[in-house]
């Protein structure tokens, strides 16, 4: 799209957040939350791409923050971990940077960028902990996301894959046998992995009674798997089958049922449209294969090279254009250097080291392994969803290094918090409804 329109479109979202940051009859933190997933597919447009890149949801939290935030403590004993591992994280990325041959622009975008997202994540927490029925707030502003990701997708069909709000067109849309669709995405296979842990958080929408999943929710992830075969992301499907898998084995018969419905209706589009399908027109699986295991070795031996505290935050696009020049790739004939290996894992090693990939991993897991204990004791399978809904993430990851596009983060993020205040051990302040 045009960098002009570009800028006008952030232009327009960020004085509307303004204009609700005046006049909303809310409290701010909660309108600031709901403004950032109703805007969500238009909060990474990078609004200064030639000063230092900006995404527009770092510069909204920027103003929410400092001019609109009202600190209220809130005490949870099940946050305070999260609080000591981000400031370890913060130590162990600032030795980083500091021991780094050299920094680019890059670290410092991705620095602000970290410290965007866990503001972001702790507003969350908070609003998750104050009113537990603000959980289903935060899944209807995804149901309407996902919608628009739909209505953009059919545009696409239309219009073509030049129909987007990125700046540049991937070259995986257009640069194989059939063209994949990314929607309002600049990757397909990030909209695939937005799509595969999406269509399983559609699940936790209630029906008529809230032991059930409405049939918007099942219509939802059922149409989320039909466009994920039109992205050509083969690990975010893969991703999305472990997810079912969590389903399928944890889920009452409930679940069970609709995860058949689901499956039916794709296999029938499936069945039908085969040949129209990208996904089943992609290049041999080993082609790809033998493509990234190259990549996967230059990036683990700069792992090694660096195994403490790695090649500064940011720092992986700068590192090989001077020690692995022949990680790049030609687009109209500019020379583009890799920004991550291949893979979403190595790209955290070679960049944080083992302690910090480690502290990363953590804020994941963590959470999984404490929702999947509650799970045990109170039966309650909306924690396993999400849990399901991360699983999607931690497969796609492995080939695919997302975190690129801060919509994912924010993503990631949110399923994560919703996990933690979900897993609130105090009955006085987390009260949720069982789906079972």
């Amino acid at each position: 799209m045009n960098s002009l329109i570009l800028m006008g479109l952030a232009f327009l979202v960020a004085s509307f957040f303004l204009y609700t940051m005046f006049f909303t009859r809310e409290n701010r933190e909660r309108a600031y939350l709901k403004y950032v997933f109703l805007a969500y597919p238009f909060i990474g447009i990078d609004i200064l791409p030639s000063i230092l890149s900006t995404t527009l949801f770092v510069f909204i939290t920027a103003v929410f923050c400092f001019f609109f935030y009202q600190y209220r403590s809130l005490q949870s004993s099940n946050s305070s971990p999260y609080y000591r591992l981000f400031l370890l994280l913060l130590v162990i990325v600032g030795i980083g940077l500091w021991l780094a041959e050299d920094l680019s622009n890059d670290s410092t975008t991705d620095f602000i960028q970290l410290l965007a997202i866990f503001f972001f994540a702790k507003v969350l927490i908070d609003e998750l902990y104050r009113d537990a029925s603000f959980r289903t707030t935060v899944l209807q502003s995804m149901k309407i996301t996902l919608l628009f990701s739909f209505i953009f997708l059919a545009c696409q069909f239309i219009l073509g894959p030049a129909f987007s709000i990125a700046k540049s067109q991937n070259i995986n849309v257009a640069g194989g046998i059939a063209i994949r669709y990314p929607s309002f995405f600049q990757d397909p296979q990030k909209y695939a992995q937005y799509l595969s842990a999406s269509s399983l958080l559609m699940l936790l929408i209630p029906g008529k009674t809230a032991s059930k999943t409405s049939d918007m929710g099942l219509l939802l992830c059922a149409i989320s798997m039909i466009a994920l075969l039109f992205t050509g992301g083969r690990a975010g499907l893969g991703g999305w089958l472990v997810g079912l898998m969590v389903v399928l084995i944890f889920g009452n018969a409930q679940y069970r049922a609709a995860i058949v419905v689901v499956s039916l209706l794709v296999s029938f589009f499936i069945y039908n449209y085969s040949e129209a399908i990208p996904i089943f027109k992609r290049d041999a699986l080993e082609d790809a294969y033998a493509f990234r295991y190259a990549i996967w070795q230059d990036a683990f031996d700069i792992f090694l090279a660096h195994p403490i505290f790695g090649i500064g935050l940011g720092n992986y696009a700068n590192y090989v254009s001077v020690h692995n020049p022949d990680q790049f790739w030609i687009n109209d004939n500019d020379i583009t250097f890799f920004d991550h290996p291949e893979s979403g894992y190595l790209k955290l090693l070679t960049e944080f080291g083992f302690i910090g990939f480690l502290l990363v991993l953590l804020f994941v897991l963590l959470p999984m392994y404490n929702g999947m204990k509650t799970y045990l004791r109170t039966k309650d399978f909306s924690l396993m969803v999400m849990v399901a809904a991360l699983c999607t993430w931690l497969v796609g990851f492995y080939t695919v290094y997302s975190f690129g596009d801060v919509r994912i983060k924010i993503l990631v993020v949110s399923i994560v918090c919703m996990l933690i205040a979900s897993t609130n051990e105090n009955p006085t302040s987390h009260k949720i409804s069982k789906i079972v």
